[in-house]
């Protein structure tokens, strides 16, 4: 489908209903953009409302003579038969329970589809392979400055696209605060800095000469050896850093996400509360946090068992 302007208002009296031009005339293309209106002003993020269109698209392609009332559950449940995947299926369907809820509350409906289908059970969780002390430890020993770039991600759990547009001015030393702005869904948050992180910056910033309004990540333009700070880092670019730095720490290769989820499962072993962890993790919900994070190895359960064997003797 093709790409929409994601900073666009959405149904505007003078505006086309919908910009995806493949639906604009089907019966209900007017309840959609209304609406994403309405999740706009509720303040849904707009990579959302776009990602929202684009899955309702595929609805009212295939009915495009049906108005809002006349979709049934088995509409919508031979659409959502299109995403075999069950976790994309899992997404897909909270945007059509979305919206047919709002058509619910502004009484634009009588009967939500959405009651009559079954719920999508959550695929088995599969184990995540965190990295593990002593790689991090490898990892955080690199030389100036990727050592303390690594330091921030493990230090932290911040995303990648998050560390890309992080600024010197974003870290307050004298705080002890990290600040993230705009973080998924549009969101900005606070995480606290430990005193190894805090070091780590300090000397960092002396060594590599970061001004207050430089980005924390450099690059290299045309591929020369000066390090510029005064843009984000570039996809690409931040790949090739993290792929050099995993190779350069002798560590097994796994992906930048990776940084996050052995954040997470540090902390929840040194007994951070969940709620907290939450917050410094910027999830909305702490489910969230739960489904996604709280997550036991093989040795977490060992240890618990060999507590079990203490108290029998």
């Amino acid at each position: 489908m093709a790409a929409l302007n994601l900073t666009r208002r959405w149904a505007r009296v003078d505006d086309p209903v919908l910009r995806d031009r493949r639906h604009k005339d089907a019966r209900a293309a007017r309840d959609v953009a209304d609406w994403l209106s309405w999740l706009e002003l509720g303040g849904h993020a707009h990579r959302t409302l776009d990602q929202y269109e684009r899955d309702l698209a595929v609805l009212l392609n295939k009915f495009p003579g049906k108005s809002l009332a006349e979709f049934t559950d088995g509409d919508v449940a031979f659409i959502l038969k299109r995403w075999r995947n069950p976790s994309t299926r899992r997404v897909r369907m909270a945007a059509y329970a979305s919206f047919f809820a709002w058509a619910m509350r502004t009484r634009r409906i009588t009967e939500n589809p959405m009651v009559y289908l079954p719920d999508v059970k959550r695929p088995p969780r599969k184990l995540t392979n965190v990295f593990t002390e002593a790689e991090v430890v490898a990892l955080c020993a690199l030389p100036s400055p990727n050592g303390a770039l690594m330091r921030i991600l493990f230090d932290t759990g911040i995303r990648k696209a998050e560390a890309r547009n992080l600024r010197a001015r974003d870290c307050n030393r004298d705080s002890g605060e990290l600040l993230v702005l705009n973080g998924k869904g549009g969101k900005d948050r606070v995480v606290p800095m430990t005193a190894r992180l805090r070091a780590a910056l300090a000397e960092l910033v002396i060594v590599e000469g970061i001004n207050h309004m430089d980005y924390m990540w450099g690059t290299r333009p045309g591929g020369g050896t000066v390090i510029a700070r005064s843009r984000p880092i570039g996809e690409g670019s931040f790949a090739r850093w993290w792929a050099a730095c995993i190779t350069s720490a002798g560590v097994r290769y796994r992906n930048p996400h990776t940084t996050r989820h052995t954040f997470a499962t540090s902390a929840l072993r040194h007994g951070v509360r969940l709620e907290r962890l939450s917050l410094a993790l910027g999830h909305a919900s702490i489910k969230t946090t739960a489904d996604e994070y709280a997550h036991l190895t093989t040795a977490d359960v060992a240890e618990d068992i060999l507590l079990l064997e203490r108290d029998e003797a």
